[in-house]
């Protein structure tokens, strides 16, 4: 279920204002000093109003770029997108500056301000100048954005690599409880004396999922193709234990079997399904595992809900919403219309 974002409006916080309140005047009385000279000075009426005039297109000007700045902030958001938005918000900056210190030069001139006759030499180097500060500016404003996102990113990093562990551990704790543990052995046990060739397969699906657990214990994510090895040599000790009273059926497009996702995210979901619901041989749990076209990994089973409650701290699923989270993907999605239970996870194309 995807969620839209919606565009947020312009606001601005306390260290922009504060950034705003102190850079304008300065740039307010240094251009005014270039266009009147030491005159501005000398009159205190004439250095006021010629101040506040002029400061009210700066502030103008700084709050037409916040504008700007936000709306293809908005607009190109992506990394990849970074020098076409900075290209972009560059030249959007200039036109504004220039169309700001036009109507200052020219007003002046209009309206015969202090006498003021436009001086075409100094209006090409104040555009100059105009045009420096605003290459600084963006770059330094691009700079500290970059540091602030790799921070984000260095945490969430750290965030995820948490949870994969948790991930890990859980996943781990559920195949080596004393339980579990038991019912595999028993399982084992039983086949030794009556089917020795399906005992010997059973102990080499059982050494695939314990290698499986151990070895992507540190990988962030995992290719479908090798999620699916390992669900069905899960599944095929699942199936050892309730015979038909357990069915697993599998419909996955080749074309997504490159694509990544959390690792353990098909254990949990189908684990999640023989947790909570009946096993039986005349009313079989259907499991199934399926692709869409649009790039979504469909678990889904049939309800028929254990009679006796069963304690369910959702870290399974919590776990992959919040996987999905840090690393910015879409949510996952789950439906429950009581005939049926499905999770659909966003697949991650690879690259």
């Amino acid at each position: 279920m995807r969620i839209l974002k919606l565009v947020k409006p312009l606001t601005y916080s306390t260290k922009e204002l504060l950034i705003m309140v102190i850079i304008m005047p300065p740039i307010a009385l240094l251009l005014n000093y270039l266009l009147f000279g030491k005159q501005y000075f000398l009159d205190t009426r004439t250095f006021i109003l010629a101040t506040l005039l002029t400061l009210s297109v700066l502030v103008l000007v700084y709050i037409s770029c916040g504008m700007v700045a936000a709306v293809l902030l908005n607009r190109f958001p992506k990394y990849h997108q970074t020098f076409k938005r900075i290209g972009i918000s560059l030249l959007a900056y200039i036109i504004i500056m220039i169309a700001a210190v036009t109507i200052i030069f020219l007003g002046y001139d209009y309206i015969g301000f202090l006498g003021y006759e436009i001086n075409w030499n100094t209006y090409i180097k104040v555009l100059l100048v105009g045009v420096a500060c605003n290459v600084l500016a963006t770059s330094l404003n691009e700079g500290a954005s970059f540091y602030e996102k790799w921070r984000v990113m260095v945490d969430e990093a750290e965030n995820l690599k948490k949870e994969n562990l948790q991930s890990q551990l859980e996943g781990l704790k559920g195949q080596v409880n004393p339980h579990f543990l038991f019912n595999s052995l028993n399982s084992l046990s039983s086949l030794i004396a009556d089917e020795p060739e399906k005992a010997e397969k059973f102990l080499d699906e059982m050494s695939k999922v314990y290698r499986y657990l151990l070895r992507n214990n540190e990988e962030g994510l995992a290719t479908l193709d090798t999620e699916m090895q390992f669900i069905q040599s899960y599944f095929h000790m699942l199936k050892t234990r309730y015979g038909d009273g357990l069915e697993m059926e599998v419909r996955i497009n080749e074309h997504y079997l490159s694509y990544l996702l959390p690792p353990l995210t098909l254990q949990m979901l189908v684990e999640n399904a023989v947790k909570h619901n009946m096993i039986l041989k005349d009313s079989p749990l259907q499991i199934l595992i399926m692709t869409t076209n649009s790039g979504k990994l469909i678990v889904s089973n049939n309800l028929q809900r254990k009679g006796r409650n069963v304690i369910s701290n959702k870290i399974g699923l919590n776990n992959i919403a919040k996987k999905y989270e840090l690393m910015k993907e879409d949510e996952i999605a789950v439906q429950d219309d009581g005939k049926e239970f499905s999770v659909a996870v966003p697949l991650i194309q690879p690259g």
